[in-house]
């Protein structure tokens, strides 16, 4: 680390942070991470269309809506959103240790140890922070074009579909298998009884979330009775309750 004060250091990055050789760089690594998310979530889509009792029809709307520009734009939105992300990860990780250390000094911690402790703790709050990037934002990416490509059909449910095992937390648990309206982000945490500032959002917008949105292409298509999530509760629902719920979707 170079011999200059933190606030020398926080403006070197922020100068770097803004160079066009990092910004290229970091709209060419979202750029990839986005390509392959949209690659698997149109292979999702395929496969549900197959599945669904409109196969046919929905499948020709599918490859109709792969050549428009709505999800499109969604991509692009996604592919910039990420790109500020990568740019400015040494420069938040920068502010993070800066105040780790200010707390340090002001405990009395000698200069010998501050210093160890940069060299030590810079580079784990980096890959922390990595990990939890290319988690959190590859998940949110995914969902985030399930709701473009829904919107682009007239698609308005999916369910809630968790990884299944021992990590999920309770709270998604409690959402597993709910149908969920696009127009209405649910707060797993308050429905599970739990405080949270997370607020609401949709399967696979949380942090280090790994549960998914399975578009829903046809009323048909689901199980009777199912949990429902509506104004802002879980319901079961047989196929009538919900037609009469949802009449004008």
């Amino acid at each position: 680390m170079p011999e200059q004060s933190l606030e020398e250091w926080l403006a070197a990055l922020a100068e770097k942070s803004k160079a066009k050789d990092i910004q290229d760089a970091s709209e060419l690594l979202a750029s990839r991470m986005v390509k392959w998310c949209n690659v698997s979530n149109a292979k999702t889509w395929r496969e549900a269309a197959a599945r669904s009792q409109k196969s046919r029809f929905l499948s020709k709307l599918l490859q109709r809506e792969l050549q428009g520009t709505a999800t499109g734009a969604r991509v692009s939105e996604i592919i910039r959103t990420n790109a500020n992300y990568i740019s400015s990860l040494a420069l938040e990780q920068a502010q993070v240790l800066t105040d780790e250390v200010t707390k340090a000094q002001q405990s009395g911690a000698r200069a010998e140890t501050i210093s160890k402790m940069m060299r030590v703790r810079y580079p784990e709050l980096l890959r922390s922070r990595v990990r939890l990037i290319s988690r959190t934002e590859t998940s949110k990416a995914s969902s985030a074009l399930t709701e473009a490509r829904c919107s682009d059909l007239g698609v308005n449910f999916y369910q809630w579909l968790t990884s299944e095992d021992a990590r999920v937390r309770s709270s998604h648990a409690h959402m597993a298998n709910v149908i969920v309206p696009w127009n209405e982000p649910p707060d797993p945490d308050q429905l599970a009884g739990i405080k949270s500032r997370l607020g609401p959002g949709h399967a696979g917008c949380f942090p280090n979330c790994r549960c998914t949105s399975a578009a829903i292409l046809d009323i048909e298509d689901i199980r009777f009775p199912a949990k429902v999530y509506h104004g802002g509760v879980i319901k079961m629902m047989n196929e009538q309750q919900f037609r009469a719920t949802f009449a004008n979707a």
